[in-house]
């Protein structure tokens, strides 16, 4: 499965919208999560450009004002759509795949740490109360599992915060997995 994620700072314009469109469909992913997409509101006409085709269903966490929005388009027909979910950061799937479930999460988190912190709590809420499964996060977390992540911040305050975050994800039950290009892309 191959799963595409991206922070697109803005989906407003025609051409940036045409530059993570052929992006999402080099990837050729069968789910893209994008977020920052800044958008109040997305046409399906929209949503069917960025992937590419008619073959897409999609969920979306529109933004407030200038600031937010949370986009997880996928191939339709891939998989069964048993019900999706969203909170503070975050808009959630619950597929069923070959008799299977698997949560797929699509995260934009604060950069709030009160906030961030109330994000994580919630989704270890919502992986604790729901059926077993398997879980794929993925999107702009606003956080770091180690202090070589962090550019242009001072490392030695930020503890507390990584330790926040791995705790996350070792609760979560998650592997931290690296990204495939640049550092931080």
């Amino acid at each position: 499965m191959i799963v595409v994620s991206m922070n697109m700072r803005g989906g407003g314009s025609s051409a940036k919208r045409k530059r993570v469109a052929s992006l999402i469909q080099k990837g050729g992913p069968e789910i893209c999560f994008l977020q920052e997409t800044k958008l109040s509101s997305l046409s399906s006409r929209m949503v069917k450009e960025l992937w590419g085709d008619e073959n897409v269903e999609w969920s979306v966490s529109d933004s407030v004002g200038a600031s937010g929005g949370i986009l997880t388009m996928w191939k339709k027909d891939y998989f069964d759509l048993i019900y999706s979910f969203r909170d503070e950061g975050f808009l959630g799937l619950c597929v069923e795949k070959l008799g299977n479930l698997i949560y797929f999460v699509n995260v934009y988190a604060s950069c709030d740490r009160i906030i961030r912190r109330r994000t994580w709590k919630r989704l270890i809420e919502i992986k604790n109360n729901n059926k077993e499964g398997s879980w794929c996060i993925g999107g702009d977390f606003n956080s770091v599992s180690s202090s070589e992540e962090r550019v242009g911040v001072s490392k030695g305050n930020n503890n507390k915060e990584i330790e926040i975050f791995k705790s996350f994800i070792e609760m979560m039950e998650v592997v931290d997995v690296p990204t495939i290009g640049g550092k931080f892309t």
